[in-house]
């Protein structure tokens, strides 16, 4: 599942909670599309710190 679906579901949710009280099945639905956007964030996070160079200034002569 995409990022953009992910959001989608977790603001849905967020929006519907504020409204009503979420059932027992809503709610565990709730949570598992914020395990996700959770994993999809920190698995994008490590592919951007994965392909950080460091460059020592210094070291360039």
């Amino acid at each position: 599942m995409e990022m953009k679906e992910i959001i989608k579901k977790v603001n849905y949710y967020a929006a519907e909670s504020k409204k009503r009280e979420l059932t027992q099945e809503e709610q565990l639905d709730r949570q598992k599309y914020r395990q996700m956007y959770l994993e999809k964030f920190r698995s994008q996070v490590r592919g951007h710190l994965d392909n950080i160079k460091i460059v020592d200034g210094n070291k360039l002569n």
